[in-house]
Parts: C-alpha cells; structure tokens; sequence
C-alpha cells in the first residue's frame, strides 16, 4: 500500500510542476511595473530637458498588458508645476530581458478646450509601436525612435460658433534601419502627411480685409502638405527632399535641404550647449556666456550644407494679386510690375550692399516670373559642401557671396543670371517735382499759379537735370517711384 501510494504520488509530480510554471509565468505576465516603466519613459525626454524642467505621471494602473497613468505635471523653472488632467494609456506593454519595453500603441483622450469665444477641438491621438530603452544611458537617439508611427484628426477650431479651420488627419511614419530596437541604429526614414486642410477666411472683422479676400477669391482655402526625409546617423546626413504646403487656387510651397554632419554627437553637443545657455540666463556670468558661445561655434564647425532650395509653383494666385492691386492703384498691371522692380534693390540693401550683379539678378528673377507667374525657386547649390559657419561668414561680406554659396535664381524651369535683367522704362508721364531743372524754360513748365520757376533752380547741379539712366532708378530714384505710386 505504501508503495503503491508513492508511486501515485511520483505520477502526479511532473503535472504538478508543469501547474507551478504556469502559475509563475502568469505572474510573471502580470508583472508590469508601473513606476519602472514611467521613469524609462520620462528618462528619455530628460537628454533634451532645459535645467529644472520635470515630468511626473500620475498614478499607474496595470491592467493585463496596458499601463494607465492618471494626469501628469509639467514643471518648468519660474512657472512652477503645471498639472494635466489627462489619462496616458499605453496599450500592449512588453519588458525584454534587458529591462527595456515595447508597446503597441499609446492613446490621449480627445482634447475639447475653450478660451473665451474659440473652442479647440482634437480628436484620435495615438502613438503606436513605441519603444523605451532600458534607462542605463538614454542618449538624444532614443528620443527619435520611441514610436513608428503618429496620427491626429480631426482637428477643428472654431471661433463665434464657426469653424476657421479643420484638419481631417495629421500622420507621421518613421522607418528605422536596421530595426526600431537594434542599438547599432544606422538610418530613420520619415513620411508625414496633412490631409483635408480647410481655412475659412470670411470670418474676418474688417470690411476691407472681406473685400480683399472676395476679390481674390480666399473665402475658403483648402490644401495639403507633406514631409518626407531621410536621416543615416554615422555621418549626419541629412537630406529633406520634401517640406511642402501646397493650397488649392493659390500655390505650392516647397523647401529642400541637404546636409552632412548632422550626428547624434551633435545634436549631444547641442542639447548640452543649449542647457548650459538656459542656465547661465539664470545665474551664469559673461565668462560662462563666453564658453558657452565657444562650444556653440565649435559644434556649428561639423555642420556642412550640401544644398538647399525653396520653390514656388503658382496656382493663378499672383496673377490675381497683380489685377487687384493693379486696379486699386488706378494703373496697369505692367505699371505696377515696373514699381516693385524698381523698388527692390532698396529692400535688398537694407543693412547691408549687395553686389550690383546679386540685385539685377534678383530683379530679373521677379521680373521674369511677374511676367509669366509658374515657378520661382531660390536654389543654393555650393561647389563642395559648406560650412554653416563659412555662410555666415559670407554673408557679412557679400562681394562674392553669390559664387560661395553657389545660389542660382530659377524662373519657370529656367536658369536666370544678371544678363537677364531688362531696366524698366523711365515713367515721364508723372509730374516733375518742384526742385527738377529738367522742366522747359517756356511758361508751359511754370506752376498753376503761372508764376515763373525761381532763377536759383539753375544753378542745381547738371546731375540733377538730367534724367537718371534706366538702369540706375534701383538706387533713391526708386524709392520716389515707389512712394509717387503707392501713395
């Protein structure tokens, strides 16, 4: 019987064993802590907080997978904390071996506030396939990998009960080479897109501003943008291909640029630069503010700009600014071209000299895309890679800043360089002023009032007589074109 018994017993043992694992491995499941998982979290943010600032989560709650933090605080030097009703549920949370965490997803209540007559509204916030570092070393990386993929919207404002401006959906996609979680991460790709963009313009308060926007047809603005780059760590290159608005009726926006030298190391030296600047503004002396300009200057030397362009490709809006103001004015369109050619070396000379062959280049660029409005792009293309320190640089002596940084003015597809520039033709139909010698000695120049020019005009300067040639009215003869006209 004894024997009998202890058999049974040794029978039962493996099934019970196998009932003992899966009761600790349940546990184990079940074993999400909360508060570890939020100091990870905020750890990551921590590389790129100013001095003082702080995060705190609320209470957490663990409910199978999912993590729920009740509120968080906000705290900022000088301002205090700044408390958040708000619930952060991450959903699908998963520890590695290695004490760091996956989620699925991350979600934000719908956001509902209203400030005086406006009310904002933001719905779907989510944040999916996120990842938090196991917190030993967080570095400025891991900051940039910690979810794959956004999206928002709708996303509405609305002022005096009507809606000024709704967005169906923003969303961002990040792909990350070799993987979201290698430790060697090598490359992030990004794509993000704004969809269902609607502006109302007729809720303006004027009547002016309202006859202005009829008449060029901006009651409602509608339109898109995208964002498209790509950045490898090793080397800092980056190359944003895409930054673009692009409005139905009126034109696309784009910019482009491409660099080397943007690495994680610099971006460290430039987080820990800025900190020590936030710091010093608090306390710190001129010595410090000294090094910390150094170390600025010093991090700026590894940045070196490959190219960079902003185009504008048009959708009929110029044309119908030109007609509008054009017919304001009470002259032509090709007056009115004439005016703001004319005008526009003074407005490039404001601080500084350009170079005579920069502003007849730039002037046949406008002139060139005022006449046939398609495209107009600014395009900065230097022989070798650039110093973002050596643009400065040349910028404060423009002499040969066109050649230094390789800029090229393109109209409708088409190179356009300083031969291109043709000068306007001298308007004589405006009256002359009172002090020009040019006037007719006959009684046909005298004033209104039929008396006689005084004798002391002829002694002005032959200069003054004679009429400035076309190709000089970009100097103080413009700016009295640009006033006589205007006004």
């Amino acid at each position: 019987m004894k024997w009998g018994l202890l058999v049974k017993l040794l029978k039962l043992r493996p099934l019970g064993l196998s009932a003992i694992a899966l009761m600790a491995m349940a546990s184990a499941a079940q074993a999400l802590d909360a508060a570890d998982f939020a100091g990870k979290v905020i750890s990551i943010y921590a590389t790129s907080m100013a001095p003082g600032e702080k995060v705190t989560f609320g209470p957490g709650t663990v409910s199978g997978n999912d993590i729920t933090y009740d509120g968080l605080t906000l705290t900022t030097p000088g301002a205090g904390p700044v408390a958040l009703a708000t619930k952060l549920k991450f959903v699908g949370v998963a520890e590695a071996a290695d004490g760091s965490y996956t989620a699925d997803a991350l979600t934000f209540p719908d956001v509902d506030q209203t400030m005086e007559k406006t009310e904002i509204t933001v719905k779907n916030i989510t944040l999916k396939h996120l990842f938090v570092p196991n917190g030993k070393a967080p570095s400025i990386i891991d900051g940039s990998r910690v979810f794959r993929d956004a999206s928002v919207g709708p996303i509405s404002v609305v002022v005096d009960g009507k809606p000024v401006l709704t967005i169906d959906s923003i969303s961002i996609s990040n792909t990350l080479k070799p993987s979201q979680t290698d430790p060697a991460l090598a490359e992030i790709d990004s794509a993000g897109t704004t969809s269902g963009l609607k502006v109302d313009m007729t809720g303006a308060k004027d009547q002016e501003s309202l006859d202005q926007i009829k008449a060029l047809g901006m009651q409602t603005v509608t339109g898109k943008s995208l964002e498209a780059m790509t950045w490898t760590l090793k080397d800092g290159h980056l190359n944003i291909s895409e930054v673009s608005i692009d409005l139905d009726q009126i034109g696309k926006l784009k910019f482009g640029l491409e660099m080397t030298g943007y690495t994680p190391e610099f971006l460290q030296n430039l987080t820990t630069v800025s900190q020590a600047m936030v710091a010093g503004q608090s306390g710190g002396n001129s010595a410090d503010q000294s090094k910390n300009t150094a170390l600025l200057l010093g991090a700026a030397q590894t940045l070196f700009l490959n190219s960079m362009s902003l185009r504008f490709d048009d959708a009929t809006i110029t044309g119908r600014v030109l007609d509008y103001l054009a017919q304001k004015q009470g002259v032509s369109k090709q007056a009115l071209i004439d005016q703001y050619i004319a005008a526009l070396p003074a407005a490039m000379n404001d601080g500084s000299e350009m170079p005579p062959d920069l502003t007849h280049a730039m002037q046949a660029a406008v002139q060139k895309f005022l006449a046939d409005p398609h495209s107009i792009e600014i395009k900065l293309a230097p022989k070798t890679p650039l110093g973002v320190l050596g643009i400065v640089g040349a910028a404060m002596a423009p002499a040969n800043l066109a050649d230094t940084i390789g800029l090229q003015l393109v109209v409708n597809d088409k190179q356009v360089t300083a031969a291109d520039y043709v000068a306007p033709p001298v308007d004589t139909s405006a009256p002359q002023q009172a002090d020009d010698t040019a006037a007719p000695a006959d009684d046909s120049a005298a004033p209104a009032d039929g008396n006689a020019a005084p004798a002391d005009d002829t002694a002005a300067p032959a200069t003054d007589a004679t009429p400035a040639p076309a190709e000089e009215s970009t100097g103080k003869n413009s700016d009295k074109l640009t006033s006589k006209h205007l006004h």
